[in-house]
């Protein structure tokens, strides 16, 4: 597994390599080195259209950032992610930014490199626990790449796509992906210094300065709000349409009002650094740390104003579905924020009193913590970007502070919330310890009683849901492969057929999953069941739903206490040489059918407990065996015990001699 962290890790530092190189070949193609007004207007419009194509046509996928595709993903598919993804993501993202849309690369090469972690975990034919782990380390391997920020990356990874330090079986993959890809795309770029250049001198003066600080953590989760609030109109918004002029000019709109933006405020164009050759803009960012946006009551309104500008064009683009993302706009209108409030408060309070530099970087930490919900990445990502540890400890005040808020207000991550529009829930659940031990196999529902063809019309399928008392059957076709799932809901569709009305993209699971990755991947979408599918024919070998996985449980909890029997019994075969067998009552043996009493149990045994049907049945004297009975028996003799419950051996067959 390291060596294929090391892998996805390489590959994606010469993908970020390509994009960055490409996003400044599609400037200089699409630019002028002195940009004229109508620019400003036809290049991001005519890039809109490319990138709409492209996310029509190729990549889907890369429609409005990555990071929630990624997650969406890990979530319902194991982590598997289309092969297109790399190279076609590159093209659109790289097409995105270098005509000028609002957004980020960060969002995209997340997706990116998660796809590469993909790619070579199918290539490897990893279970789905490895396979997460190098989606996770090639989305971390992603992130500290472009951002020149190994640590930064395997946070991001950790806090967002892992949920959290628990997964540490993963971690060490993550940082290795992260590492081998900051060192590849820093030889292949060029660039050894942070992104951004901070100040030196930048601190804490006055410990009433955290005053200040925390004011700014506050004013933070307002700009988050900003986002959050305002992705979920653009998106319903731009939703409408592109239901009326398709997916390409639709991303053109979103374009060409990006450049209506840019005719007032061109700084908006692009990420905040490296900008197309407009007067005075080329790196917005860097100018708000270096505090040369000036220091009067009238640059922090010149500040604010490009705040608003920056988070709108960012909703035209991302809400448009262009191939850009949200990561490095929280930073820009962080540090605008940021820049405005230092300024404020040096007129307020005196000259001396604050540095507008140090509140942009402070700034860009609240807003991207108070909007992802991430703290770590939040500041460990700003150290690394600007490589200024001087700060130390109005950060941590700033963030934590918007962490409370946005934790107070109950809300999610921008991407959980995301997902959850989607209808998606991500996260770890914790109660699935027992359901490790049990197979989905074991405990499903055989399919003929929860199936129906895909030409059976929809009077038959009203029918067979009310025969079954079941809100969903699963759809197959004359070979009984998995075709879909149709619910009640899905009557009301268009169509005859179960086949024209279902839903063909069903989450499946297989007969040797665990059963607890099939209740994850119920809970994710709030589904009642799964259909249960042979992976390489996909014919549907059964049902598993709700009602069995209450069955799961029941058998996972009494295996569970036979493991705490097991490893209890330890001691006992030391001391007296005894120890737990677990047995199972085979049909045909001579036991089957007895009570406990009658049968000849080898001396020092005693039977404590059968497990029935997943129930956990205490023995008495009278409790008949059946065959399948689980037995766990404190014994000295476990030969002698399998020779009891084996089932007797058939007569050999007669001979003509032995007829004779």
């Amino acid at each position: 597994m390291l060596g294929l962290g090391a892998t996805t890790g390489l590959a994606t530092g010469v993908v970020v390599w390509l994009l960055i190189s490409s996003i400044e070949l599609v400037q200089r193609l699409a630019w002028s080195a002195q940009v004229p007004t109508w620019q400003l207007l036809v290049v991001p419009t005519l890039g809109g259209l490319v990138v709409g194509l492209l996310v029509w046509r190729v990549v889907p996928e890369s429609s409005g950032g990555g990071v929630v595709p990624t997650m969406e993903s890990l979530a319902i598919r194991g982590g598997r992610l289309s092969r297109r993804i790399p190279l076609a993501g590159t093209a659109a993202t790289s097409i995105a930014l270098g005509t000028g849309a609002s957004g980020g690369r960060e969002g995209p090469i997340v997706l990116i490199g998660g796809s590469i972690g993909s790619a070579v975990g199918r290539a490897m034919h990893l279970d789905e626990d490895r396979m997460r782990s190098l989606v996770a380390a090639g989305a971390a391997a992603g992130i500290g790449a472009t951002f020149n920020a190994p640590i930064g990356g395997m946070l991001f990874a950790i806090e967002l796509l892992l949920g959290g330090l628990r997964r540490a079986g993963s971690l060490q993959v993550v940082v290795v992906a992260s590492v081998v890809s900051a060192v590849t795309a820093r030889q292949l770029v060029g660039e050894s210094l942070p992104i951004f250049q901070a100040q030196r001198g930048f601190g804490l003066g006055e410990p009433v300065e955290l005053l200040l600080y925390a004011g700014l953590g506050l004013a933070a989760v307002a700009v988050a709000f900003g986002f959050r609030r305002g992705e979920d109109a653009a998106r319903q918004s731009f939703a409408r349409l592109r239901r009326r002029i398709g997916m390409p000019l639709t991303v053109a709109v979103g374009g060409f009002g990006v450049g209506l933006v840019a005719l007032v405020f061109p700084q908006v164009l692009g990420e905040g650094a490296h900008l197309p050759g407009v007067a005075g803009t080329r790196e917005p960012i860097q100018a708000m740390l270096d505090g040369r946006i000036g220091s009067t009551w009238t640059a922090a309104a010149l500040l604010l104003a490009l705040l608003v500008a920056k988070l709108v064009a960012t909703l035209l683009s991302v809400g448009s579905g262009s191939a850009v993302g949200t990561f490095a706009p929280t930073l820009f209108t962080g540090a605008a924020l940021g820049a405005a409030f230092g300024i404020a408060a040096t007129q307020m309070l005196g000259a001396e009193a604050a540095q507008p530099g140090a509140f942009a970087l402070v700034g860009m930490a609240a807003v991207f913590a108070a909007t992802a919900r991430a703290p770590l990445t939040a500041i460990l990502i700003v150290f690394e970007l600007t490589g200024s540890y001087d700060l130390v400890l109005p950060l941590m005040l700033a963030v934590g502070i918007a962490m409370f808020v946005t934790e107070l207000l109950g809300w999610d991550s921008l991407y959980l919330h995301q997902l959850r529009q989607r209808g998606v829930v991500f996260g770890q659940v914790d109660d699935l310890d027992v359901l490790q031990t049990v197979t989905v196999g074991e405990v499903m529902s055989p399919a003929p009683d929860n199936v129906v063809r895909q030409d059976q019309d929809l009077d038959a399928v009203r029918r067979r849901l009310v025969e079954t008392g079941a809100h969903g059957l699963v759809v197959v076709d004359d070979r009984q492969r998995l075709v879909g799932v149709v619910a009640v809901s899905d009557l009301t569709r268009d169509g005859e057929t179960a086949g024209e009305v279902c839903t063909r993209r069903a989450l499946t699971v297989t007969a040797a999953d665990p059963a607890f990755r099939a209740v994850r991947r119920m809970a994710s979408l709030d589904v009642g069941r799964l259909p249960v599918i042979d992976p390489q024919s996909r014919q549907v070998v059964g049902v598993l739903r709700r009602s069995d996985v209450v069955r799961a449980y029941q058998r996972g909890i009494s295996r569970s206490l036979g493991a705490q029997q097991r490893a209890a019994s330890g001691r006992l075969r030391d001391l007296a040489g005894v120890g737990f067998v677990e047995l199972v009552l085979q049909p045909g043996s001579p036991v089957a059918g007895s009570a406990v009493r009658e049968v000849p149990w080898p001396e020092r045994s005693v039977l404590t407990s059968v497990r029935r049907n997943g129930e956990v049945v205490v023995p008495r004297g009278d409790t008949v065996l059946e065959p399948g009975d689980e037995l766990v028996v404190l014994t000295g003799h476990g030969d002698q015990l399998r020779d009891l419950v084996a089932p007797e051996p058939a007569p050999a067959p007669s001979t003509a001699r032995d007829a004779t």
